[in-house]
């Protein structure tokens, strides 16, 4: 029996990926918004494609509580003409730690002053840029919302966004651990080009471990394959 039962469950994501700071002059004065020079990276490093997603991060100058967070975005979205796909999260890097929002395909750039705006004027504020850097690596995690379609045996695609799929693993692996683990799967050459990141959900009294994994035109069969050398490597 598949460990879940309901299609939109809460958790968490966390991966690693190249960040860039974003031009002055496309963001409000005084903030700090940076954008993933190649979301996942460890597909894309490999596999040239046109239709790469867009990342973008807000940094926020603190912590804000998720109510508060959600509360903001809703009443950014009422303002604004095109959907935005938000979440909170944060990233490490050089051993700091900044809390964020992530904006997911956010096409024009140009909207950026106008929804950080939106959104200092829901009483959020944003961090002042200290620093500027290209291509540095960073640690993200992310809260959101999985919308989860069973495809058995522990087997999950996304139901929005088709090059995305889960899959059960028996417990938490360390992100170091882990990107060690994703090389040693990656050396069967079948299995080759895909971004692997870890992934959970919440359930009452307990958490689900999963592994994410995106890639282009992913189908059940390739997915259940890369499960299959991912639990053979953990034991």
């Amino acid at each position: 029996m598949d460990a879940i039962r309901l299609t939109e469950r809460y958790g968490g994501v966390i991966k690693e990926e190249p960040l860039s700071c974003i031009s002055n002059d496309l963001i409000l004065k005084n903030t700090c918004v940076i954008e993933a020079v190649s979301p996942y990276f460890g597909y894309y490093n490999e596999v040239k494609s046109n239709s790469q997603p867009k990342m973008v991060y807000f940094i926020l100058d603190g912590y804000f509580s998720l109510e508060v967070l959600t509360r903001a975005t809703i009443k950014v979205q009422q303002k604004v003409k095109f959907p935005i796909d938000a979440v909170t999260g944060t990233i490490t890097m050089n051993n700091q730690t900044c809390y964020v929002i992530r904006f997911l395909n956010l096409d024009n750039y140009s909207h950026i002053q106008m929804i950080q705006q939106y959104y200092i004027d829901e009483g959020l504020s944003f961090k002042k840029k200290t620093m500027s850097f290209s291509e540095q690596m960073g640690l993200i995690k992310l809260r959101c919302f999985f919308n989860l379609k069973p495809m058995g045996e522990g087997i999950y695609l996304d139901e929005e966004k088709t090059n995305i799929g889960y899959f059960v693993i028996p417990h938490n692996i360390p992100w170091e651990d882990f990107k060690k683990l994703t090389t040693e799967v990656k050396f069967d050459t079948d299995l080759l080009y895909f971004d692997a990141s870890r992934a959970y959900l919440f359930e009452r009294c307990s958490i689900i471990d999963l592994v994410k994994i995106y890639r282009e035109n992913l189908s059940p069969d390739r997915l259940m394959a890369i499960r299959d050398r991912y639990l053979k490597l953990i034991g």
